[in-house]
């Protein structure tokens, strides 16, 4: 294991290669900076899509929440109108035993 004293000397030597590399070709510095920034800006942009596909998919579960409610209510007065036109069995056997 490296001692905190020589990973210190391996990262400065490191560091005065790379300057002194970029003092040689000093084109490396844009195309370098674009090397890293490139996967950074699709992380960002793949963020922000995934955010809005969320957001319209919240959006078409409240609308098809909100037409299974309607089908409900449509069913509901439904079974309830047909209630109110044919009487319960409760009220013809009631009729059927005060008529004997």
């Amino acid at each position: 294991m490296l001692t905190p004293k020589l990973i210190h000397e391996n990262l400065h030597e490191h560091h005065t290669q790379v300057l002194q590399l970029f003092k040689q070709n000093p084109w490396l510095i844009p195309v370098t900076t674009a090397l890293h920034i490139v996967p950074v800006a699709i992380g960002v942009h793949g963020f922000w899509k995934s955010r809005a596909l969320s957001k319209q998919l919240k959006i078409e579960r409240e609308k098809t929440k909100q037409l299974a409610l309607q089908q409900v209510d449509k069913v509901q007065t439904t079974m309830a109108d047909h209630h109110c036109q044919m009487p319960a069995l409760h009220h013809l056997m009631m009729k059927l035993h005060s008529q004997h």
